[in-house]
């Protein structure tokens, strides 16, 4: 409960701060109009060393915690698919001229539709796509990938739908097979789809579960009086777990393009294995308390990316402050209270992977926001991820601060000296 206090706090102090705190650097001696004294002088210092902890972790955006997932086909070097759950299909319907149930015996025009964020579906203007569904229903553990992939095979195939660039639009309907949902309706067993896109380009397609929830629709009698059934996304296993059941409604299968953790000396942001790095600062308090932090920037030494694909195409990084308290200590914990969406304030950074040079990105409205909570309710630290996070096989490689010490992140401050605290 604490926690989502001191949460909300921060988030709000993030508004404030970012709102308020806007400086105009177009004076003569360019000191902001924020400045109480018109006639200082800027100072400039780069702090070495500052960074002490930074680590890697992976598997973001966790499940649970997003509703938007990509279908990606880019060969060897990304093959992510996805499985949607529909567990309770109706054996029977009733006939508003009847006072009784009747079993289902016939389903006609079954359909999967489900919405795609056209703003990060991405796929060739020459090379149609195809999304084939398949019948990924099994009795062992389904959410594991060496026991799905053996079902993504023709025999298995329950519907495709192909489509060129510009036909792509923000709802796609996918025709399955009806005998096949009948089976599922008539036995009681759960229609489990998984979904593979193919390409004779690479393609990615985000389906988009946040505001839309992914459906099957079909009829099950002749009479137009009978509406059409819709069945949501729903998981019912595992049985003992409704809170995991839950974040089994839709879930990705990466095939290939997850990289192990970066070896020592290296910091990377995004990948189909959703990579996030966490740098904790230690900056001296006068450069937090008594000083006007006017620009604050964090100095990144990028390298060339581990991972090829889409290395020439720029993307997104973004800076998310670190909402935990100095006593929580997790790593993992601290950068799951990292605020996500709370980056208000806080630059984000394009940049292309396959780059490698000096970096920089802007942190000023950091310095306020720790002035104002104090170091013992904010841990002095932030997380880098990617804006499209898991939805891109590209990745951004940094060095890290165990590497060479002329390329370890830094920070770059330059600041208004306040008066009355004896600065030379």
């Amino acid at each position: 409960m604490a926690d989502r206090i001191l949460r909300g706090a921060l988030a709000a102090l993030l508004l404030l701060f970012s709102a308020a705190c806007t400086e105009d650097l177009t004076t003569s001696l360019g000191c902001p109009q924020a400045c109480g004294d018109q006639s200082a002088v800027l100072r400039d210092t780069t702090l070495t060393g500052v960074v002490v902890q930074d680590s890697v972790l992976l598997g973001y955006p966790q499940l649970g915690f997003t509703k938007d997932f990509p279908i990606i086909a880019q060969g060897d070097s990304a093959d992510v698919r996805l499985v949607m759950r529909f567990d309770t299909l109706p054996n029977t319907f009733r006939n508003p001229n009847a006072s009784v149930d009747s079993t289902v015996t016939k389903v006609d025009s079954a359909m999967l539709t489900f919405v795609v964020d056209t703003s990060i579906t991405r796929f060739s203007a020459s090379a149609p796509v195809t999304i084939d569904a398949y019948d990924v229903d099994t009795n062992t553990v389904d959410s594991l990938r060496l026991e799905l992939l053996p079902l993504f095979r023709p025999d298995r195939k329950i519907g495709s739908v192909t489509f060129a660039s510009l036909e792509i639009s923000d709802t796609l309907r996918l025709k399955l097979s009806d005998s096949v949902v009948l089976a599922k309706a008539t036995t009681g067993a759960p229609l489990r789809i998984g979904l593979q896109v193919r390409s004779a380009q690479a393609a990615r397609v985000q389906v988009s579960g946040s505001t839309f929830t992914p459906r099957v629709t079909f009829r099950m009698s002749p009479d137009t009086l009978v509406p059409t059934d819709t069945v949501p996304v729903v998981s019912r296993t595992p049985v003992e777990d409704e809170v995991l059941a839950s974040v089994y409604g839709v879930y990705p299968i990466v095939v290939s393009g997850a990289l192990p953790p970066p070896p020592a000396g290296v910091n990377v942001v995004g990948g189909v294995t959703g990579a996030r790095t966490y740098l904790r600062f230690d900056v001296p308090s006068i450069l937090v308390d008594s000083v006007q932090v006017v620009r604050a920037s964090l100095l990144l030494q990028q390298v060339p990316s581990r991972v090829l694909a889409n290395a020439a195409d720029s993307m997104a990084i973004i800076v998310n402050p670190v909402l935990a308290g100095s006593q929580i200590s997790d790593v993992s914990t601290i950068v799951n209270l990292s605020g996500p969406g709370l980056s208000v304030g806080l630059d984000s950074a394009r940049l292309v992977p396959a780059d490698a040079g000096l970096k920089s990105v802007e942190l000023v409205s950091l310095f306020r926001v720790w002035r104002a909570v104090g170091p013992t309710n904010s841990i002095r630290g932030i997380v880098l991820r990617a804006k499209q996070e898991a939805a891109n096989p590209a990745e951004l490689d940094f060095v890290s601060s165990e590497g060479p010490v002329d390329q370890q992140p830094r920070l770059r401050i330059t600041f208004v000296p306040r008066r009355g605290f004896g600065l030379p």
